[in-house]
């Protein structure tokens, strides 16, 4: 029942995205307080695995964003981080800012992406290890949610992974929202 219910959350939140109504609460938040919080979150699911759960800001940041919104991607990509990890392994979170965008880097010592799905891992319900994945409780909807949110903020990400070696997740947001911004 608990994957059912996760499935169907995970639905209706790209439902709500896909709709042209889907709307931002966009609004000024502290990047460098809202990564420490939702990290907190999730340090006991961290050291279940005894993963070491590590964050670095370069500088403070306080952007425009929908705050809920971007939780959810901070908290997903972490999540992915922690449970395709390996024991004693690591997750390394970034955050750093230039004039125009900041940057989350999410780098993991896990067990990395094949380089044959790489370019699907954004796409509905696309799960590298199928069995894997249902046991860790993925719905295959997670990096889609994460890429349409970033996308509504009008940001970019990327990913580079090699398997046995890790992923490292980078998002270029503009520090700024713009409303219909091309």
């Amino acid at each position: 029942i608990d994957r059912e219910s996760k499935i169907i959350e995970d639905l209706l939140t790209l439902v709500r995205m896909d709709k042209s109504v889907a709307t931002l609460n966009i609004i000024s938040v502290n990047m460098n307080d809202l990564l420490e919080m939702t990290l907190k979150r999730l340090k006991p699911l961290a050291q279940k695995k005894n993963i070491e759960l590590l964050f670095e800001s370069f500088r403070p940041v306080v952007a425009q964003i929908d705050e809920v919104k971007m939780t959810q991607v901070i908290s997903n990509l972490v999540e992915n981080s922690i449970k395709y990890n390996v024991e004693d392994g690591w997750v390394h979170v970034s955050l750093n800012a230039d004039y125009q965008y900041f940057y989350i880097r999410v780098e993991d010592s896990g067990i990395g992406i094949p380089e044959e799905s790489i370019n699907k891992i954004f796409e509905r319900f696309y799960r590298v290890d199928k069995a894997r994945s249902r046991e860790t409780g993925g719905t295959g909807l997670g990096l889609a949610i994460v890429r349409n949110i970033i996308l509504m903020h009008h940001g970019t990400i990327k990913v580079h992974s090699e398997e046995n070696i890790g992923t490292t997740f980078t998002m270029r947001i503009p520090l700024n929202y713009v409303e219909n911004q091309q």
